[in-house]
């Protein structure tokens, strides 16, 4: 075994072993991702600040992936940070006043347009800046389906060298305005008769990808196998809260309903945005494929 392997077999151990403390892993989905991550911390240029995107479907697992990442460097003394686009979800309040004065469906968090982006490229750009003094990352709580009180956000104890943004569609390229006229579903056949909505939405995401892109250094994603899987995952990790948010399969159906269409898209379309694509089979173990070892 090489001396470059040898120390990716010993970050793999220690990544399984954080794993095993920190989730509900079953045994090959924690080992398959610790082998993963063991290798793509390789990649990673550590000698300047790097901001690296981490997006996929609800349910694939990159918010496991990223914490994982962000821990890894950490303990192989690259201060790391990860910023979270579920924590840049607009206030309820401000979702109310879209759903009146746009569309109904803006009240449901999850599409481009109810996000905070600008915040999260402001604190993004003070932590590449290394001006993390006073700065407060927030915090939102999905079972108050709201923002926790700023003295309760987050912050930082060093600057970073490696700053990690995970959202499921984070640096992925928006589709045509042409692909915009049929609906993918019931929700966009019956909620959005006029194409209002995913109108909207699709605007919201042109302005995040134009912002957001130029700060990635890398985008990595995850690609499910299809969108059931998706759906069927997205209500493991429902179950396995202490608290659920939904409470039933049904209920997560409707939920990731308004991410479908952008769900589609992005495993189609990743070829021509992402740098790096890694694959989940049926039973959510995750490889790195050959041709993107680089």
């Amino acid at each position: 075994m090489t001396g470059e392997r040898v120390q990716e077999f010993n970050s793999a151990f220690a990544i399984d072993a954080w794993l095993n403390e920190n989730t509900a892993l079953p045994v090959a989905n924690r080992r398959s991702l610790a082998a993963t991550l063991a290798h793509l911390v390789t990649l990673i240029n550590t000698d300047r600040p790097t901001t690296i995107g981490i997006s996929g479907a609800p349910g694939s697992g990159k918010s496991t992936l990223s914490r994982a990442l962000v821990h890894s460097l950490n303990e192989n003394a690259v201060p790391a940070c990860l910023l979270s686009l579920d924590d840049y979800y607009l206030a309820r309040a401000e979702r109310e006043r879209l759903a009146r004065e746009f569309h109904p469906l803006f009240r449901q968090r999850g599409v481009p347009g109810t996000h905070e982006i600008d915040r999260l490229l402001r604190d993004h750009d003070r932590i590449r800046a290394g001006k993390i003094d006073g700065l407060h990352l927030p915090i939102f709580d999905k079972s108050q389906d709201d923002r926790l009180q700023k003295s309760h956000w987050r912050m930082l104890e060093c600057v970073p060298r490696v700053t990690v943004i995970e959202g499921w569609c984070v640096g992925a390229k928006p589709q045509d305005q042409a692909d915009l006229l049929h609906p993918v579903n019931e929700l966009e056949r019956t909620q959005d008769t006029s194409g209002t909505w995913r109108n909207e939405v699709s605007q919201a995401w042109n302005r995040m990808y134009r912002k957001l892109r130029k700060r990635l250094d890398q985008v990595w994603y995850i690609r499910v196998p299809d969108w059931e899987c998706a759906v069927d995952w997205r209500w493991q990790q429902e179950q396995q809260r202490l608290q659920k948010n939904l409470q039933s399969r049904h209920e997560v159906v409707q939920f990731l309903a308004c991410f479908e269409r952008i769900v589609r898209h992005m495993q189609s379309s990743h070829r021509e945005w992402a740098d790096l694509t890694l694959e989940l089979n049926h039973s959510h173990n995750i490889r790195l494929p050959e041709q993107n070892r680089k």
